[in-house]
């Protein structure tokens, strides 16, 4: 073990790069990406190849998360590995030359926990939905056009037109009312009584 300890740190130490994100303060969580920031000097290699490491558990983890990363970036984002970040203690981010040299390590960070996330992310979908207004069945029931109306204890009957969506009666419909044929026999008996008087007063003179 003091070995590996040994020529960890001779690797290391010939390169310039520190590791300042994740540490042993802020750690990392199983929701969503995590962060890795570092520092570099201009004798560094260009890129590098960022790996998650966990020798205290079995079986024993060693995860490619990003490979030819910018040194030059100081940081960025990392997704999680397939399968989800797994919680613990133990972890350790080294930065490699490349994905086919894990053991080429230029710099580690210090041991770190990954916390089991509180938060929980979902979404919705939105669909289609039904408005409905009020506390009834939501169904409106329009009257058919051309729904005859009464006028009412007149006696007039024929009044027809078309009626708007409250059963009320068009304006515009036509009134085709006619006269009670009581009224036209009335006008007839006067016409008789006036023609009697007249005869009666010729005779007469």
């Amino acid at each position: 073990m003091r070995t590996v300890a040994l020529l960890l740190a001779l690797a290391s130490s010939a390169f310039a790069f520190s590791v300042s994100e994740p540490n042993n303060s802020t750690g990392w969580t199983t929701s969503g990406p995590n962060v890795v920031a570092w520092t570099s000097v201009a004798t560094d290699p260009a890129n590098f190849t960022i790996v998650l490491n966990n020798q205290n558990i079995f079986p024993q983890t060693t995860q490619v998360l990003a490979a030819l990363v910018d040194a030059s970036l100081g940081k960025i984002t990392v997704n999680p590995p397939s399968g989800g970040w797994k919680s613990g203690p133990g972890f350790r981010v080294n930065l490699v030359k490349d994905a086919q040299d894990l053991n080429s390590i230029l710099a580690q960070s210090d041991m770190f926990t990954i916390s089991t996330s509180t938060s929980s992310t979902f979404s919705t979908a939105t669909g289609t939905g039904t408005v409905s207004a009020g506390s009834g069945s939501g169904t409106l029931t329009v009257p058919p056009s051309g729904t005859t109306g009464s006028a009412g204890s007149s006696g007039n009957t024929g009044n027809t037109g078309s009626t708007d969506t409250t059963g009320a009666l068009n304006p515009t419909g036509s009134d085709t009312s006619t006269t009670p044929n009581g009224a036209s026999a009335s006008m007839g008996m006067q016409a008789g009584l006036f023609a009697g008087v007249a005869l009666l007063g010729a005779f007469l003179a």
